[in-house]
């Protein structure tokens, strides 16, 4: 199995009880291989980019289908953080926030910039 680069430590600054917030994303990943994660980095690319563009929009309809599709990615991947991350994206977009989601898009973005 490939391994992420960098990590993923930055999202505790950005999400509240983020500890507290892992254990229902969490899963065994013996089972992922390197397609599946060149997939994964794919897709998240994608819906990253839709958050970003869902952002400049004040789209909160795509920025919120962008996040949850996200959230149930991250934990299949053995990333419970970037679920969580995208838990509290979708949050603040369903609590009509969403000019606080954009630091958490920047550093999920800012993140993906680590597979270039």
């Amino acid at each position: 199995m490939t391994e992420f680069p960098g990590n993923v430590e930055w999202v505790a600054d950005l999400v509240p009880e983020l500890n507290a917030r892992l254990e229902p994303f969490r899963v065994d990943t013996e089972e992922v291989d390197d397609e599946l994660i060149e997939i994964f980095i794919d897709e998240i690319r994608r819906l990253t980019a839709d958050l970003e563009g869902g952002v400049l929009r004040n789209d909160a309809e795509a920025m919120r289908m962008a996040a949850h599709s996200i959230k149930g990615m991250g934990g299949t991947m053995g990333l419970p953080e970037i679920s969580v991350l995208a838990q509290e994206i979708e949050i603040r977009v369903k609590d009509d926030r969403l000019a606080e989601s954009k630091p958490l898009v920047d550093a999920l973005a800012n993140w993906l910039a680590t597979f270039l």
